[in-house]
């Protein structure tokens, strides 16, 4: 039967619907086989009722504020159990019930098991009546004082067993304790009941003593108070309602307000939703009342209103807060607390706001509570809250997993977290999660609590979506637009934030265009670094054909990039292909739009920033907005990375020969060292040490000097080139790394080194000249040395004079020319170094 609709009662209320339908439908089929057994006149009369019963339920009287409706009906039932016997009172009342539920609701649910409850109740207290009866006509004890006693008696029965099978149904669907639900919403209409059952009897006593006449004269006044009844409540009704859109509406500005906030605070939805769902599934864990629970479901949501007194770089802060910032942040809870108590809420929504930060052992804020003086509805929300939240990823931290996010509350016991909430929480958590799984399979989005308080009887209690995937709640546009307009900022923030971050110009590239993608749309971002000639370079490429691109160039004022570099100034939405033709596979990329911005220097332009897309006809006056802030804060770090390397290169060149210093040369013989270890091969040192510098800077002075020795440096590095790497390390010496090289090897460039320096001289005053000599040090890696330290150290000492004190310079004919003067050479061993000095 697929128009009976289930889908939102649980298994225990489906049980019961089917188990209460069955046998009420059974007992309608007894009591309609009774009614058959009456003669013509007793069916008459029984149809008869049934159509007055019908016509009196179309227009029912709903008590406000509750599920229940009263009619006339009640009497006539009492009067048919009294004159025609339970079978036509239990058809008289199945009339009533599903006239009453087809008006109500469309539901077959609700139109087949309201009248098999009514078909229960009536016939057994019925029959009960009509036994009770009959025991007092045999013992003829049947006055009037015993029908009106009969009848209450009967109106008690029918009472408890009408409200309480009905209770059960609700408590069942719901999930609710039966006594509250039943106390709050049925207990009250024992008055109607009784009311009924004397008035019915008062009509019998009137027809058995005066005929049918007092039944003609009561009936207008029956009518007449049932119609006061009528428009007295539904002016209540009116009331009722009005005061309850007003209430709606308090709420709902408070909470339009509130989803505003958590958009600036990158707060999701379904993050709200998981949160009700635990914090009440918690709340009903240990006993909370109705007003505490509701409490919880506007709390989960309204707690965090109060940052709206935060400022936006302290919510989405990248890195830890400082002192001063912490304390800007704490003041969210006590300006929510005073923001909601305005609102006059009708449950405790304001301590869960003020108090969700305190913690277990007092240390929390704003007043440090400790231990049980935090109310309950705030140590369960504090634990729910932190659970789901630290397992969202936000701008500031990657999102936890569960496990992960499981152990920090157990961490935290006794710290920041109620022990018992967090026993009860993990303990639970597979329920909860099962509930929110359920709901997400259906597709039934979470109301907010303004929603679900005015829930009809046919509506469903929603909660939110799977903890782990996205809710099929649809974000409010003006959500989305706040949510765009905060991401904006606290990208160009963070971008700030990181403009000097990263010194290596590869690592600042990337990270832009990390940000870039965050909210820019591209199928290719390439960033050209403008060169001497005014050409542009596609240094750094990302996206699709990003290999094929990355180091072509473009032409001096060619394309849209050319001229950008050239003026200095944007372009978009231009046809992408003006860059793009002479680049593999872009033709079948299909592009179709492109934004290029310059990265300038002040006046000067480094390169261009271009974006081009496949999807986008053109980009939007918000993406360009962007970008063009993009760009400026990518020219930054650009200017901060190059400025950086260059100084770093600047650092590792010797300023006098343009070689690589001491610096350079340890950096360089570090790579060497682990190379040689990687590979296996031999490394050998040269170490150059020119010799008599000390006496051309003391005959011609220090400028002559430095020519000179530039000029020696010059040669050498003309005879050892890369990548054999020659570096000054200091003064006059020069040392020579040399991967692969056989000792001997190194020894012959050391030797041809020695015979282009002896042949150099360098005129430096008339017809005079200067020259030097060369001692020459070989040593080897792993023999001599084991450190870079030990390693130069040795070759060093190798290749400076073995005997300090020997006279190298002696004069020519003329004083001021010089040379060296060959010396000795050391004897050889495989594990000494081996100084060769001529």
């Amino acid at each position: 039967m697929q128009f009976i609709e289930m889908s939102d009662y649980n298994r225990g209320a489906r049980a019961y619907w089917w188990a209460t339908t069955f046998l009420g439908a059974l007992t309608i089929g007894f009591a309609l086989t009774g009614v058959l057994r009456l003669n013509k006149a007793g069916m008459f009369e029984v149809a008869a009722v049934m159509a007055v019963v019908y016509l009196a339920g179309l227009f029912p009287i709903r008590i406000p504020g509750t599920h229940s409706m009263i009619t006339p009906v009640d009497i006539f039932i009492f009067l048919a159990a009294t004159y025609l016997g339970a079978s036509a009172a239990t058809l008289v009342a199945v009339t009533d019930a599903f006239t009453v539920s087809c008006r109500k609701s469309q539901r077959w649910t609700s139109r087949l098991g309201g009248p098999a409850i009514m078909a229960i109740s009536v016939f057994v207290s019925a029959t009960v009546f009509n036994a009770l009866l009959d025991w007092l006509n045999r013992m003829e004890l049947f006055n009037g004082t015993m029908l009106l006693t009969a009848l209450l008696l009967f109106s008690i029965l029918y009472f408890s067993l009408n409200t309480l099978l009905l209770a059960s149904s609700y408590a069942l669907k719901q999930r609710k304790a039966l006594f509250p639900l039943w106390w709050s919403n049925y207990c009250w209409t024992s008055v109607t009941y009784a009311a009924s059952a004397s008035t019915a009897g008062v009509i019998s006593l009137a027809i058995k003593n005066y005929g049918l006449m007092p039944l003609l004269a009561a009936g207008p006044v029956v009518a007449v108070i049932f119609a006061t009844c009528y428009f007295y409540f539904k002016q209540s009704e009116e009331r009722a309602k009005s005061t309850e859109r007003i209430g709606k509406l308090h709420l709902a500005t408070v909470e339009a307000l509130a989803t505003a906030i958590d958009a600036k605070d990158t707060i999701t939805h379904d993050h709200v939703y998981r949160v009700q769902v635990y914090a009440c599934g918690l709340g009903r864990y240990f006993g909370l009342n109705e007003a505490e629970i509701e409490a919880l479901k506007a709390g989960a949501l309204l707690h965090d209103v109060g940052k709206i007194a935060v400022p936006d770089y302290i919510l989405n802060k990248p890195g830890k807060l400082t002192a001063a910032e912490f304390e800007k942040m704490k003041i969210h809870t006590i300006v929510g607390a005073q923001i909601l108590e305005r609102v006059g809420f009708p449950y405790p929504v304001v301590p869960i706001v003020r108090h969700h930060h305190e913690r277990w052992d007092g240390r929390g804020y704003p007043d440090g509570l400790r231990g049980e003086q935090i109310p309950m509805t705030a140590r369960i929300l504090t634990v729910t809250d932190c659970f789901d939240a630290v397992r969202e990823d936000r701008q500031y931290r990657k999102g936890m997993t569960r496990e992960e996010a499981c152990q920090l509350l157990r961490d935290g016991v006794g710290k920041q977290f109620d022990p018992a909430v967090v026993e009860a929480f993990l303990a639970n958590l597979p329920k909860y999660e099962a509930e929110i799984v359920a709901h997400k399979e259906s597709q039934q989005p979470l109301l907010s609590p303004t929603t679900q308080a005015g829930l009809s009887e046919g509506g469903r209690d929603a909660v939110p979506a799977a903890g782990l995937a996205q809710s099929t709640v649809e974000s409010p546009d003006y959500i989305k637009q706040i949510s765009a307009a905060h991401a904006e900022v606290a990208t160009l923030y963070e971008m700030a934030q990181n403009s000097g971050a990263s010194l290596n110009v590869k690592d600042a590239v990337a990270l832009t265009v990390t940000h870039i993608k965050r909210m820019i749309p591209f199928t290719t971002c390439a960033f050209y670094l403008r060169q001497d000639d005014d050409s542009a370079v596609a240094a750094y490429v990302f996206g699709q054909n990003a290999e094929r691109m990355r180091g072509s160039g473009l032409a001096p004022g060619r394309g849209i990039v050319g001229w950008v570099i050239i003026n200095g100034q944007p372009m978009h939405n231009t046809d992408p292909m003006l860059d793009l033709n002479d680049f593999p596979g872009a033709a079948e990329a299909g592009y179709r739009a492109a934004a290029v911005y310059p990265l300038n220097d002040g006046d000067k332009t480094l390169g261009a920033l271009a974006v081009y897309s496949n999807e986008l006809d053109a980009y939007g006056s918000n993406h360009l907005h962007l970008l063009e802030s993009m760009a400026r804060f990518a020219s930054t770090s650009l200017q901060h990375a190059i400025l950086y390397e260059q100084t770093k290169v600047n650092a590792q060149v010797d300023a006098l020969t343009g070689m690589p210093n001491g610096r350079a040369l340890y950096e360089h013989a570090e790579e060497e060292i682990t190379r040689a270890q990687e590979e296996g091969t031999p490394l050998q040192v040269l170490s150059l040490n020119i010799t008599g510098m000390r006496a051309v800077n003391y005959a011609y002075g220090y400028q002559a000097g430095d020519r000179l020795l530039a000029e020696v440096a010059s040669r050498l590095r003309q005879i050892i080139n890369e990548p054999n790497v020659i570096s000054r390390l200091a003064g006059s010496e020069f040392v020579c790394l040399l991967r692969g090289y056989s000792r001997d090897q190194a020894i012959g460039l050391g030797k041809r080194a020695q015979a282009e320096i002896s042949n150099f001289a360098l005129k430096v005053k008339g017809d005079e000249f200067a020259r030097v000599g060369l001692h020459l040090g070989v040593v080897e890696y792993p023999l001599n040395g084991q450190t870079v330290d030990e390693l130069l150290h040795s070759a060093v000492v190798a290749a400076r004079p073995n005997q300090p004190t020997r006279k190298h310079i002696e004069l020519l004919a003329d004083p001021y020319e010089l040379h060296s003067v060959p010396s000795l050479r050391s004897e050889e061993s495989e594990s000494e170094p081996l100084a060769v000095n001529g």
